[in-house]
């Protein structure tokens, strides 16, 4: 497999979210200034038999919001480490996950960022806090 570097931030983010939603359906609505924000459908195979959707949905979600985020303040790297609290399930008649991420402080090596997730009726279902290491 040959790897594609990207020229600039710009052609990143054009990749990145090319390959986000083709992957795993995420659409993002917004990607600037160390923000992003984006959704993905909720579907049957994402839920557990509670009926609540895996953990690791919401948290793809979010690393993936916070990358982008990431991104567009020109950063290129890899999370390195992520933290994830848990606050309750979505609701049984939620169709859809959001996400939104910032920028909190980006270093010469690290980038610290912020990200929740929320289902479409507006219940806060976890928080994050990422570090990206540039490369």
């Amino acid at each position: 497999m040959t790897r594609m570097t990207p020229k600039n931030s710009e052609e990143a983010i054009r990749m990145g979210l090319e390959d986000i939603e083709s992957k795993f359906g995420i659409r993002f609505s917004r990607v600037e200034d160390g923000e992003a924000e984006a959704s993905a459908p909720l579907m049957s195979k994402d839920r557990n038999f509670y009926n609540v959707p895996y953990g690791a949905v919401l948290f793809n979600l979010a690393d993936n919001t916070a990358g982008m985020a990431y991104l567009s303040t020109g950063g290129n790297g890899v999370t390195v480490s992520g933290n994830v609290n848990y606050l309750r399930g979505a609701a049984p008649e939620a169709m859809e996950l959001r996400s939104r991420a910032k920028v909190i402080k980006r270093g010469r090596k690290l980038c610290f960022i912020n990200a929740e997730v929320e289902d479409d009726l507006g219940n806060l279902l976890s928080t994050y806090s990422f570090v990206f290491s540039n490369i």
